[in-house]
């Protein structure tokens, strides 16, 4: 027992010699490699390429889940980006049609010596949309049944009831409505009524034998029926047909109002009106 444990000391120093040799060997500036350095990296070679290759690919996929993170992150931001301008072009958007209201009620304003109360579409006819309208004025505002409802560009349409904040609006497009009206270029009189077949246009029938009417001609309102004021913008005459045997014509009218995006207008405030 006691000459194995020698002979295992003898081993362990012999091991130790050989291996502060080998570092010494190795550690001074030489040309060439020992054969036994050649040996081990001969020997380790595959394994060191092994291990290369394991902590690139290790990398690339730490790499991937960063830039991964980071592309969602950025997508968040632009997302969120996204929905703020967007929101502001409609921010801008509704200020610009204020802008173009308020524009609107100065100019007319400065064109009729009647009080104009202002007022917004808040609600439609579902079952007929160009059929009345709702504004978020009513008698509390001074409003009453009778009264002309008109826009920046032409008429609008006829209080038809009344509520406390609340008015509903007869749109001068419909069937039910009829307007005294007259030729801008010749002055004569006609009657306006909305056009049943032919939905958001007026039918224009002549009052007087005499009237001519052509394509491209302006229709104003006559002020005669004593509810809208005199010379208010109706639409323009786009087709006129023979009626009556060829003994007078109808034409039909396009409203200058866009009744489809009608968003504000203004009421017509009368005190004979009751």
């Amino acid at each position: 027992m006691q000459q194995l444990w020698r002979w295992r000391k003898l081993w362990i120093v012999v091991a130790v010699v050989l291996l502060v040799a080998l570092i010494y060997n190795t550690s001074q500036p030489r040309e060439r490699l020992s054969f036994v350095e050649r040996g081990l990296r001969d020997l380790m070679s595959p394994l060191q390429f092994g291990l290369t290759r394991i902590t690139q690919a290790v990398g690339g996929v730490f790499d991937a889940l960063r830039d991964m993170r980071s592309l969602r992150q950025r997508n968040a931001h632009l997302e969120s980006r996204v929905v703020e301008l967007q929101t502001e072009v409609y921010r801008l958007s509704e200020l610009q049609r204020e802008n173009a209201f308020l524009r609107e009620a100065l100019e007319f304003k400065n064109s009729t010596t009647h009080e104009l109360l202002a007022a917004e579409v808040i609600g439609r006819n579902p079952m007929d949309w160009l059929s009345t309208v709702t504004i978020n004025k009513g008698a509390n505002h001074g409003v009453k049944k009778g009264m002309a409802v008109v826009a920046g560009n032409g008429v609008v349409g006829i209080v038809e009831e009344v509520t406390r904040f609340t008015s509903t609006v007869l749109l001068a497009i419909d069937p039910r409505s009829a307007i005294g009206g007259m030729v801008l270029e010749s002055g004569d009189p006609v009657l306006v009524e909305g056009d049943a077949d032919n939905p958001g246009f007026f039918i224009l029938t002549p009052l007087d034998r005499d009237t001519v009417v052509n394509p491209g001609d302006v229709i104003l309102t006559s002020g005669l029926s004593r509810l809208f004021p005199k010379r208010v913008p109706i639409g323009e005459v786009v087709g006129v047909e023979p009626a009556n045997y060829n003994l007078s014509f109808v034409a039909t009218v396009k409203p200058f109002v866009d009744f489809t995006h009608l968003t504000y207008v203004f009421v017509v405030l009368q005190d004979d009106i009751m």
